[in-house]
C-alpha cells in the first residue's frame, strides 16, 4: 500500500481496469489454449497392467474376504490368492492363526481381505472398501477395464445410497451372527437373534421395494456382496442352528423375496467360485461356539463390542 501512495490516481485506474485488460488478452488467445487438459478432472487410473496380478490376501473361511473375492471374480480382475491366515495347530484343534509376514507388512492388523498392487503402492483393506476399489479397476474405465457390470451403478447420489445400504447390512444383518455364536449368556444370544431377525426383515422389505431380483434392484451391487457370505453361513450351512439349536433358524418361508434372491445369487459363477464346502466351513465356527476362538472378531465380541467395529 505504501508503494502506491505517490501515484494515487494512475494506480487506482490501473487496478480498476485490470480485470478488463485480462479479459481482453484472453479473448485474443486461441480457444484451445483456454481448455482444461483432457482428463484433468479424472482420477488417475491404476498403474497396474492388465497382465499383472493383484496380491490378494484372503482366508478360505473368512466372510469378509469372500466379499472381495466375489468382486474379483465378477470383474475378472487378475489376482493371486494368498492364504493370509494359517492354523496355529494341525487338524481341527487350532484356536488361532499364524499370520503371513507379508500380510502383516501390508496391514499391521493382519486382517483379510488385504490387497496390494505391488511395491510402491498403498495396500487396500476393509472388505467394503476393497469392493469399491475392485469395482473401480474392473468397471471404472481404468487400465484393466474388463467387461463386468459395475457394482455401484447410477448417479453419485444413488451410489452413495448403495454405500450406506451396504454399511447398514454389515451392521444389522452380519454382526449379530457373531453375537449369537460367541456370547455365553442365553439371554444375550436371544437378543442378538432378535436383532438379526429384525435386520433380515428390513432387508426383505428393502429387496421387495427395489423390485429384484437383487437386493437393490435389477443389478448385482455392493449391497448383495455385503450379505452373500453371511447368507451362505446362516441360510445354507445353517451354522446358527447347528451350534445354538433349531430355535435360532431363520424362516425363509416368511421372506419370499430373500428366498428368491438366494436362488439367484448362488447360481452366479462369481459367487459359486468362492463357496467353501458347507461341512468344512461349519466346522471352523465350532471354536466360536465353544468360546475358544482367538480371532480379533471373537475377542471383540467377548468384550461386548460388535463385530463391525474391528
Amino acid at each position: 500500500q505504501n508503494r502506491h501512495q505517490g501515484h494515487p490516481v494512475w494506480c487506482s485506474l490501473f487496478f480498476a481496469r485490470a480485470p478488463f485488460r485480462i479479459a481482453a488478452a484472453c479473448a485474443q488467445l486461441p480457444r484451445r489454449a483456454l481448455r482444461m487438459p483432457a482428463g484433468a478432472l479424472k482420477r488417475p487410473a491404476s498403474d497396474i497392467a492388465k497382465t499383472q496380478e493383484l496380491e490378494f490376501f484372503s482366508a478360505w473361511f473368512c466372510p469378509y474376504a469372500q466379499r472381495a473375492w466375489i468382486a474379483l471374480e465378477h470383474h475378472g480382475v487378475p489376482f493371486k490368492k494368498v492364504e493370509g491366515l494359517l492354523p496355529d495347530r494341525p487338524g481341527e484343534e487350532f484356536v488361532g492363526y499364524i499370520k503371513n509376514p507379508r500380510l502383516l507388512e501390508l496391514n499391521p492388523k493382519g486382517l483379510v481381505p488385504t490387497i496390494s498392487e505391488g511395491p510402491g503402492t498403498p495396500p487396500v483393506y476393509e472388505s467394503l472398501v476393497c469392493i469399491e476399489y475392485i469395482d473401480e479397476l474392473g468397471a471404472g474405465g481404468g487400465e484393466l477395464n474388463v467387461d463386468g457390470a459395475t457394482l455401484l451403478p447410477g448417479s453419485p447420489s444413488q451410489r452413495a445410497d448403495l454405500r450406506l445400504k451396504s454399511d447398514w447390512v454389515n451392521r444389522h444383518c452380519c454382526s449379530p451372527f457373531y453375537q449369537i455364536l460367541v456370547r455365553k449368556d442365553q439371554a444375550e444370544r436371544e437378543a442378538a437373534l432378535k436383532d438379526l431377525n429384525a435386520g433380515v426383515d428390513e432387508l426383505e422389505k428393502l429387496a421387495a421395494a427395489a423390485g429384484g431380483p437383487f437386493l437393490a434392484g435389477k443389478q448385482l451391487t455392493i449391497v448383495d456382496l455385503a450379505f452373500i457370505p453371511w447368507a451362505h453361513r446362516i441360510m445354507i450351512c445353517k451354522i446358527l442352528e447347528r451350534y445354538r439349536g433349531p430355535s435360532f433358524a431363520l424362516d425363509l418361508s416368511a421372506r419370499p423375496t430373500l428366498a428368491q434372491w438366494l436362488e439367484k445369487v448362488f447360481a452366479l459363477p462369481a459367487v459359486r467360485a468362492t463357496l467353501a464346502e458347507p461341512e468344512a466351513l461349519a466346522m471352523t465356527y465350532r471354536r466360536y461356539a465353544d468360546g475358544v476362538a482367538q480371532s480379533q472378531v471373537a475377542e471383540a465380541v467377548r468384550q461386548g463390542k460388535a463385530a463391525h467395529t474391528v
